[in-house]
């Protein structure tokens, strides 16, 4: 087992959240996937903290990426918890500890407690207020923007390192350079996710489902129109491009754009440490609170489903997904053969091969292009 490497992403809460973001895919998993087990059981969360920490090598690097919803609603004592039950399997192990939120839920208690455990945080935020209260939503339909921002300033007070997570959508692509320098006065690190969504079909409108499912290898090709909020492909290329300029303009080996780092470094060594962009995926598995095992954050979908951590080992469950891996290079259309950016894009993310190829194809051509000029 030494030579696998696996990125886990737990949802301790599955999708419960206390925003109601309108691109959201995943808010409708609890209902979809039948895990309203309100928090994570205490059983399933150290059975997973103990296989996660027996599947990987002596000397690996052993990440807990805790995401959602939002995974702060488990509570300080969930992530107590978790850190006790890490300690105690793990050995002297290196221990790395994520986790994704929308800093809503921040307290003083809880930055200290992070930065007393070394925990990196993910601040999902989509640059200046008003592009942010787009679509970033509180239950009452206000924006989110100013409590965000007031956590933002509880990790600074704390010390606790955090990088910045933007959902790139029809409305904020629009404004590369102003959502950049905003930004760049917030962190250091920054990733760009872009939204892609399509139109639910009948069926799956009956069965609860508000977006389209992936394609994929239970999957066939989408041929339904994306929805309105996702960015469109040449918008998503001219983004990338304009933050590339600045940060080649003002940031260049001092502030890290998680897709540039991700295109360098494939160029350098020919692997990606983004998995859009490598060249095999299944490696990132999800993990619900009710212990079930998905092939990938995005395929959270039953056809999907690889089993459960009380049933069967975590690393036997992975072992399975290497279908689902593969199919990322079998599954290219084969005017991806054709491309000279192959070997930097690898057909993006299955999830946004609508037509075959991958809908953001052209976005992705006009930045690799620019990126190697």
């Amino acid at each position: 087992m030494d030579d696998r490497c696996y990125a886990m992403l737990a949802k301790p809460v599955s999708s419960a959240c206390n925003l109601r973001c309108e691109y959201c895919y995943y808010l409708e998993k609890n209902s979809f996937l039948n895990v309203s087990c309100g928090i994570m059981p205490r059983e399933i969360l150290e059975a997973f903290v103990r296989q996660n920490l027996e599947m990987h090598g002596a000397d690996a690097v052993v990440e807990f990426a805790w995401h959602g919803g939002e995974p702060l609603l488990a509570g300080i004592d969930f992530f107590r918890e978790a850190v006790a039950l890490q300690k105690k399997y793990g050995n002297s192990r290196k221990i790395r500890n994520t986790l994704q939120t929308n800093a809503t839920l921040l307290t003083d208690e809880i930055c200290v407690f992070f930065k007393e455990n070394d925990f990196l945080i993910g601040v999902s935020i989509d640059g200046p207020e008003h592009l942010h209260n787009i679509f970033r939503k509180t239950m009452d339909g206000e924006g989110s923007f100013k409590k965000t921002m007031e956590g933002i300033q509880l990790l600074k007070k704390h010390d606790v390192p955090f990088n910045t997570l933007t959902a790139l959508n029809r409305e904020n692509a629009a404004y590369p350079v102003e959502v950049y320098s905003f930004l760049r006065e917030l962190t250091d690190y920054m990733q760009f996710l872009p939204v892609v969504e399509s139109e639910a079909t009948e069926y799956e409108l009956s069965e609860g489902q508000h977006f389209a499912s992936p394609p994929g290898i239970h999957s066939m090709k989408i041929r339904h129109p994306v929805r309105s909020f996702s960015v469109l492909p040449e918008q998503y290329g001219n983004f990338l491009v304009a933050v590339l300029e600045e940060w080649n303009r003002l940031d260049r080996n001092k502030k890290h754009v998680q897709i540039i780092d991700a295109a360098l470094s494939l160029m350098e060594t020919g692997h990606s440490p983004l998995c859009v962009h490598d060249s095999l995926c299944g490696h990132s598995g999800s993990v619900e609170a009710n212990g079930d095992v998905y092939s990938c954050d995005r395929y959270a979908f039953p056809e999907y489903c690889l089993g459960n951590i009380l049933e069967q080992p975590l690393g036997d469950l992975m072992e399975k997904n290497r279908k689902f891996g593969m199919h990322k290079t079998y599954g290219l259309d084969e005017e991806c053969f054709e491309c000279p950016y192959l070997k930097l894009c690898f057909g993006g993310c299955p999830k946004d091969r609508l037509l075959g190829k991958n809908y953001l194809c052209e976005g992705y051509k006009k930045f690799f292009k620019h990126l190697k000029q």
